[in-house]
């Protein structure tokens, strides 16, 4: 067995060898990674690459690993520690000698000799001599250099940086557009359903907001299609028939198909019900039902003719309440149908604010807005359109004013018109060029008559039809720009008398067939369309 002394110096050579090992590959190895990673994170400045930073940076952490491990696993040998003590530290291969004469159980006086003489060396000498820990000097640089780059390049931001947070901003946000999406699936029919289901593969695909505007768009457009332009109309009706069920009923029951399937088991129960109120109903409702849904007034029409049978004496009470079962059956169909519309419009209506949603945030807060439908629109309160300010006079007696206010970059001007001492205003801001058009507050116009008790018949309305304004005719007064002088038109009446007031009765429908009809045309907020229809629903005669 070896003496102590060549031991302890073979032992301290043999870790002195593996830091020195280790240190030359970290400094080598992390280098050449942290090189090649400095390079992918340039090339990533300029081209987005989601995956460059993390793999520049694992790069290195790879490197570090390596070198550890390698560097264990080919840890020197002792061996290998003694011919380094011997060549490193001037031993003239005593330690290696020894070391090997060492495993003679019994080596002879000259052996013992010499390793006594290699001990004795040994014990005077310092294994820090056998191998230095810091690796060249120029290799260390480089790696140092090639680390600070790759850092630099990592941590510092760049225009690569900013279009890869905006494209992550922006999958976040399609992201929760397909969440709002998802759930709206679940409360509309099923034709829509799969549509909506399709848009959402779809949005799953978009690598940008560009794509996912596309698409809703796509699917917009086909939901805004396959809306009935009179299904608003249709809905109204339908709520008329009810609100007239409710208050003239017919039968026991909350609804119309209700109390038509009361009345048919009571006629077939041999009752003898007061059919004549009945039968005037469902003829009503028939005649409003005419011109909006031919199916529902057909059947409401073939109810009301069997009962008028069966009021003559003329046929069964089983036919009348067959009749009644299948206008009950038309009413609720007509209602499933006045649904599904409402639930498509709807769909329709929440793709164009997720549209909407997704464009702010590709353009940024503040950048876009203001640009309104074609001229741009305003709401206020009261009826009507003006653009900048305008004022106007009701009929008779009464009074009033309107304002209107639009904004942009331009300048405009228009009138808005009111009466009957209503006010109201109504604008809209935009950024983008063009003009904004503000609703003029608009009220009915006096009518020197204001008795609340007044019937609807007597309540008129400015409804400024051509013919209204008589024959109008050019009046030039001469040329010249003297004070005094006027050049104009006249309406052929003076401009004194009152313009003539119509019934409301007598436009109302007609209004209201273009405000549904403009309704359907446009894909609107659900809310928007319940004000319109309980609008003109609470002006119904």
């Amino acid at each position: 067995m070896a003496p102590e002394s060549i031991r302890r110096i073979v032992s301290a050579a043999r870790r002195r060898l593996l830091a020195a090992g280790l240190t030359r590959r970290l400094a080598g190895w992390i280098g050449v990674a942290a090189a090649v990673g400095a390079a992918l994170a340039a090339v990533a400045r300029q081209w987005v690459l989601e995956w460059a930073d993390p793999v520049a940076l694992g790069l290195v952490g790879v490197a570090l690993l390596a070198a550890v491990v390698w560097s264990i696993l080919r840890r020197p040998s002792i061996q290998r520690a003694a011919i380094a003590v011997d060549r490193r530290l001037g031993g003239f291969d005593q330690v290696t000698t020894a070391l090997e004469l060492a495993a003679d159980p019994e080596p002879d006086p000259l052996a013992r000799r010499q390793i006594s003489q290699a001990s004795a060396w040994a014990e005077a000498r310092d294994a820090r001599g056998v191998a230095t820990l810091v690796p060249d000097r120029r290799v260390l640089v480089l790696s140092v250099v090639s680390v600070v780059a790759l850092l630099a390049l990592v941590f510092t931001p760049s225009p690569a940086d900013v279009a890869l947070a905006e494209r992550r901003a922006a999958q976040a946000a399609i992201a929760e557009e397909a969440d709002r999406i998802e759930e709206l699936a679940e409360e509309v029919p099923e034709e829509v359903t799969d549509r909506l289901e399709a848009l959402l593969e779809e949005l799953g695909r978009a690598e940008n907001i560009e794509s996912a505007l596309e698409a809703l768009g796509e699917a917009r457009q086909e939901l805004t299609e396959a809306l009935d332009p009179a299904a608003l109309a249709k809905r109204t009706g339908l709520a008329g028939l009810e609100a007239s069920f409710s208050q003239q009923p017919i039968g026991e029951g909350d609804s119309a198909a209700e109390q038509m399937r009361d009345l048919a088991s009571r006629l077939q129960a041999g009752e003898q019900p007061a059919l004549a109120d009945a039968i005037s109903q469902l003829e009503g409702r028939a005649a409003d039902a005419a011109g909006v849904d031919p199916a529902l007034s057909q059947a409401l029409s073939e109810a009301a003719e069997a009962l008028q049978r069966v009021a003559s004496g003329q046929a069964d009470p089983s036919e009348a309440a067959e009749a009644l079962e299948r206008a009950a059956e038309a009413v609720e169909e007509a209602h499933s149908a006045a649904a599904d519309q409402e639930a498509t419009a709807r769909a329709a209506g929440e793709l164009g604010e997720a549209q909407r949603r997704l464009a702010g945030q590709a353009q940024g807060q503040g950048q876009g807005q203001g640009q309104g439908q074609g001229q741009g629109q305003g709401q206020g309160q009261g009826q009507g359109q003006g653009q900048g300010q305008g004022q106007g006079q009701g009929q008779g007696q009464g009074q009033g004013q309107g304002q209107g206010q639009g904004q942009g970059q331009g300048q405009g001007q228009g009138q808005g018109g009111g009466g009957g001492g209503s006010q109201g205003a109504g604008g809209q801001q935009g950024a983008g060029p063009g003009s904004g058009t503000g609703s003029g507050g608009m009220g009915p116009g006096g009518t020197g008559d204001e008795d609340p008790a007044a019937g609807p018949d007597r309540s008129g309305v400015f409804d400024p039809v051509d013919e209204a304004l008589g024959d109008r005719e050019q009046v030039d007064l001469g040329g010249g720009d003297d004070p005094g002088e006027v050049e104009g038109t006249t309406d052929g009446r003076g401009g004194v008398q009152n313009l003539p007031l119509v019934p409301y009765t007598d436009r109302l429908a007609e209004y209201q067939e273009r405000a549904l009809r403009s309704l359907d045309s446009l894909v609107v907020p659900p809310s928007v369309r319940d004000v319109v229809r309980d609008y003109f629903t609470n002006l119904q005669p």
